[in-house]
Parts: C-alpha cells; structure tokens; sequence
C-alpha cells in the first residue's frame, strides 16, 4: 500500500441541498460498498483519489475532503450524488404504484448513485452470490492491500485499486484476498479494461442494449451484474437489476410468476414503470431488504 503525501487540510463547505437526500440508505443501500459512518453520524468514504466525509444540517450538505478542496470537489459530489435528478418529479411519477410508494414514503432521501465505473464494476463482481458486508470487507481488503492512503484529520482510508494493478495481481493473489470463485472474473475484468479493450467510461450514455452486451461480454458478468453497473454508474436509469430480493417481490407483491425470467421481469418493469424503472427497482429493493430481514446500516 503506498502512501500519500501530506495535505493542507481546508475548511469544510456546505452545499445547500434543494433536492431530497438521505445519506443512509442512499450510502448504505446496496449501491456501494465502501462507505462508513462515525460515532458522530458524518459518512466517510472515497471518491476517486480523493477522501471524502459528508454530514447533513439545516444549511445543507457538510463537505470535508482532501487532496481536492472541498469547494473544488462539491461539484463532484452533486454529479457522484445523482443531485441533479429531479427527484421529487421521479418520486410524483412513481407513486401511482402503492408499493412502491411505501418504498418512497420509509426512504424519501434515498437517491440513485454515479459512481466510477470501475469500482462499481468490481464491487458487483464480488457481488455474486454474497451479502453487503461481505462485500464490503473484501473491498476494503483490497484497498487497504493495493491502493494508496488519503487522510483527514482523525481519519486515514485508501483509495480503489486501478484495473491495472489488479489485472498485474492476478487471479491467485485475488483468491488469497478471499475473493473465492469470482477471483477469475474480477481479474479477467481488471485486464480487459486495462488493455483498453472496454472503455467503462465511453459506456456511459450509450444505448442500453449496446452497453448491456458489452458488459456481459466480460467472463462472470450476467445480466443482473450489469444492470447494477449501468444503473449505479453508467446513467441508465431504466436497468432493473431483478436479484433474489426483487424477484421476491414481483412474486409475491405483484404475482409475477415464480419462474418468470430475467427478461421476463425486465419487460414487466419496462412497461410499468418506464425509464424510472431504475428508481422504482431502489425503492423496492431496500424497502423488502429492510421490512423482511432489516439490515443495520452504518
């Protein structure tokens, strides 16, 4: 692990906030994995090469970050936070749908993340066939192995390997970090991306479809995989990522059928919910996640 270089430490900045915006579940609902609250409830975490610790009050959203100041870096965070979605509009359309607006109504803040592709990708990697904190542990292990530290006063993390230095790594060094059966896929992905043979970032924006076969091109990546990628980076707000919780729900919610499939449940979504389907997908998720086995957050 390499480490930064010492940082002058500026004031913090507070970005007034017009829109919805909950850093619980939106930081903890499964979207991401590496973000952490402190036993004074401010949320810590890191965005690109930066370290970054948010809190909410009246004036707006508490920005503490370093090496970007936090006034250079508020801009970021409004783009990281999807805060330029009209989330009220999306809440109006939405709740014509009563579960859904059970799912609104328990989690108003909650909002849809941008974040970096890459780690996005590798998060959902490790994603199969596992649970968040796990997850989260394992990410953490290989930032704490492979990145490079940025501090805030009374805080230390370390920033998201590169696909480059997990692509050198390699399978058998990812398997000994405990990434277990999916050490083959996040190493196979880590080096396709390296090469350059898949630009995540000219990914976004682009047609569905077109990034869908892209993505699952990747060894180990599915559907569901890729509908997390899109919808949690790459601003394709329509993906309905329909895992084991989602398709609890269309089954026993909306009696969907038990062997519907993947597409089966993508078009269903598609047709009710239409380009918020995203959204709609969020709410539901977290709203069964937490009304059947509640998970604590922070």
């Amino acid at each position: 692990m390499a480490l930064g270089g010492q940082q002058p430490v500026s004031a913090p900045f507070i970005l007034p906030i017009g829109q919805p915006l909950d850093l619980m579940s939106t930081l903890a609902g499964g979207q991401c994995f590496r973000w952490r609250q402190d036993d004074q409830g401010r949320w810590h975490g890191v965005i690109g090469g930066d370290i970054v610790r948010l809190s909410m009050t009246d004036d707006g959203l508490v920005i503490e970050s370093s090496p970007t100041s936090p006034a250079e870096i508020a801009e970021s965070i409004v783009s990281y936070m999807r805060l330029d979605d009209d989330l009220t509009a999306i809440q109006k359309r939405l709740s014509s749908d009563q579960t859904v607006r059970q799912g609104i109504e328990h989690y108003p803040g909650m909002r849809i993340m941008r974040q970096e592709p890459w780690e996005t990708l590798a998060g959902f990697i490790l994603s199969s066939t596992s649970n968040i904190p796990r997850i989260s542990g394992i990410m953490e292990s290989l930032a704490e192995t492979f990145g490079t530290i940025v501090s805030l006063p009374g805080l230390e993390r370390t920033t998201f390997p590169s696909p480059d230095v997990l692509a050198e790594a390699g399978e058998e060094r990812l398997r000994e970090m405990r990434c277990g059966f999916r050490a083959p896929y996040l190493a196979g992905a880590a080096h396709v991306v390296a090469s350059g043979d898949l630009s995540l970032d000219k990914l976004r924006g682009a047609p569905y479809q077109e990034v869908l076969t892209q993505l699952t091109s990747l060894h180990g990546v599915g559907e569901k995989i890729a509908d997390c990628v899109m919808l949690f980076s790459l601003d394709r707000s329509e993906a309905f990522p329909a895992d084991r919780w989602v398709r609890k729900v269309l089954t026993e919610w909306y009696d969907l059928p038990l062997n519907v499939t993947y597409d089966g449940a993508r078009q269903w979504a598609w047709n009710r919910f239409g380009s918020d389907a995203g959204y709609a997908n969020q709410y539901l998720f977290w709203y069964a996640r937490q009304s059947i086995r509640p998970m604590r957050l922070g």
